[in-house]
């Protein structure tokens, strides 16, 4: 038996992918893509506890203006 063929039918055949298939496969990237997004915007408990520490440089301090 030629190898090709033994590892083709070892691998399972032939493999015909149907619409509902295709359409449940990229749904399913749409989803792990979401959710990377969504992750990525999320600050985590470290990145929190930074922002938290960082000292605000916001408020302008009245006392050294000469106004």
């Amino acid at each position: 038996m030629d190898t090709n063929i033994a590892a083709w039918m070892i691998a399972g055949g032939p493999r015909i992918e149907t619409v509902a298939d295709a359409r449940e496969r990229e749904q399913l990237h749409a989803l792990r893509e979401s959710r990377r997004v969504e992750q990525a915007g999320r600050m985590g408990l470290v990145e929190r506890i930074r922002a938290f520490a960082r000292p605000q440089n916001d408020a302008v301090d009245t006392a050294c203006c000469p106004a």
